[in-house]
């Protein structure tokens, strides 16, 4: 492996990520993103700040930090506020050692959940999370950052789904990064048209009544945004209203599939209506 992981501890290594969040999403503020003071201070309190380094130079290319949080009637857990990889380290394992490294030093803890925010048209990171590490999601934010939240966000209301990771659960123990299929069962949301950065939906067909649902999302919405910010938004405003819809009726975010029909990757979610025996597979405490 081109890279290790390590525990960040010392001030100067806080330093250091201030600058590779700059570099990595492009603030137009330099006051935006993590403070170092605020992780080092949680890195001494039972949060978890973790960097990914290049083997050799030991230069920091990507990095993890997260905090203990409760949520009202909730178990104590790790909150995961932000991960950030360098654009050349992208695509090459770094984003997902950095969460099973979390998830170690949560399980040393004893706590069962790890929670963050993600951006549910960014294909990657939903596959990361869902396929890859087996995190679930049931809850949709509208704009939680609003309009000016760097260079990667901009044009488009910064919209999140809330990953949930039971990290004791059965799900995420078993968990592989095989390829997925959509089950035939799955019945799919919308009819799209089109292809990579002019993927676009020509009907909706959203039947609660189907114990399963795939939502098509463009496999990358950056070359939607560069086609036309008009399609990126109309992606953004449809998957904002079945993500709504169906989590009020009880559905949950198992998945996230991804495969390549007729020369062109297709990405979509599964959702799956919250059962007993799923709230078991996952480790739900519901």
């Amino acid at each position: 492996m081109d890279f290790y992981i390590k525990d960040l501890q010392t001030y100067s290594e806080m330093l250091a990520v201030r600058q590779l969040q700059q570099e990595i999403w492009g603030f137009g503020d330099p006051g935006m993103g993590v403070y170092p003071p605020v992780l080092n201070t949680a890195a001494k309190n039972g949060g978890v700040v973790l960097g990914a380094f290049e083997s050799g130079t030991d230069r920091m290319v990507g990095f993890l930090f997260g905090f203990l949080g409760r949520e009202p009637g909730g178990p104590l857990k790790l909150c995961s506020q932000a991960m950030g990889v360098l654009p050349e380290w992208r695509g090459r394992g770094v984003g997902e050692a950095l969460k099973w490294a979390q998830r170690e030093r949560v399980l040393q803890q004893d706590l069962p959940l790890i929670t963050w925010t993600f951006d549910p048209l960014e294909s990657p990171n939903a596959y990361l999370n869902l396929h890859k590490l087996g995190a679930v999601a049931r809850r949709y934010w509208r704009d939680i950052y609003g309009s000016d939240f760097g260079q990667l966000n901009a044009g488009l209301p910064t919209d999140r789904l809330l990953a949930e990771w039971w990290i004791k659960g059965p799900r995420v123990s078993k968990r592989n990064s095989r390829p997925g299929i959509v089950p035939s069962a799955a019945a799919p949301v919308f009819e799209v048209k089109g292809h990579a950065g002019d993927l676009r939906i020509v009907g909706t067909n959203l039947c609660l009544e189907n114990d399963l649902l795939s939502v098509e999302i463009p496999p990358n919405i950056h070359a939607v945004k560069q086609t036309s910010l008009d399609l990126a938004m109309e992606w953004r405003l449809q998957v904002r209203q079945v993500f709504e819809t169906c989590f009020s009726a009880g559905f949950i975010a198992i998945d996230f599939l991804s495969d390549v029909r007729n020369g062109a990757r297709r990405s979509r979610y599964l959702l799956a209506k919250l059962t007993p025996a799923l709230a078991e597979e996952i480790g739900l405490d519901r």
